[in-house]
């Protein structure tokens, strides 16, 4: 099994790129995102510390833990983001760390995308990374445009992210996404073939 990480800014397409990539490679697409949501729920150790550390105003009438409540409690202290990521984190990693075990010996392609890659440390689980590079006013376009940001919030959030630079320089893959959907599954076709994941 060759695990595939996929990293990129907020606004690059990174999330429609790891679709793709899955559906041209035949794999299996992990998203941290939906993994944090995961590792979450009842009856795991990541709940119970969330539930210790935030109380039980966040969670419903079957003791759920409610997502919005606690991340608008949360993103509104520093503070209480760092604790939730101090939990969440790690949990997520030992959960990769257990599933891509017990795969290895397997054949085929997992494509892990997440937005923090390197902040988390799961780029020690990949055998390579791509990163998915947008110019900077793409990006913004499509962001106020798909989510109705302004610019302000556009570049506040850019800024708090590893810079182009950065993930240039540590990525074993560059994928450009400045064109049509068209122009990118063909790139990615290519780097795809040229690796021998699929057949030319």
């Amino acid at each position: 099994m060759r695990v595939i990480g996929l990293t990129g800014g907020v606004g690059s397409g990174k999330s429609f790129a790891a679709q793709l990539l899955n559906k041209i490679c035949q794999g299996e697409l992990l998203i941290t995102d939906e993994l944090g949501h995961k590792v979450m729920e009842k009856h795991t150790t990541a709940y119970q510390q969330i539930v210790e550390t935030f109380g039980t105003t966040i969670l419903d009438e079957k003791e759920n833990i409610i997502r919005d409540r606690l991340s608008k409690l949360v993103f509104a202290s520093q503070e209480k983001l760092d604790a939730l990521n101090s939990i969440i984190h790690p949990a997520v990693k030992a959960y990769l760390r257990d599933y891509i075990d017990k795969r290895r010996k397997k054949e085929g392609i997992i494509i892990l995308e997440s937005a923090i890659l390197y902040e988390t440390d799961c780029d020690k689980f990949c055998d390579e990374v791509w990163f998915v590079c947008v110019s900077e006013e793409i990006r913004i376009e499509r962001l106020m445009t798909g989510r109705g940001y302004t610019r302000e919030k556009c570049l506040a959030i850019m800024q708090k992210q590893q810079t182009e630079q950065v993930l240039r320089e540590r990525a074993d893959v560059v994928v450009e996404n400045n064109g049509s959907v068209v122009e990118l599954e063909a790139y990615l076709q290519s780097i795809c073939a040229a690796k021998g994941f699929i057949s030319n």
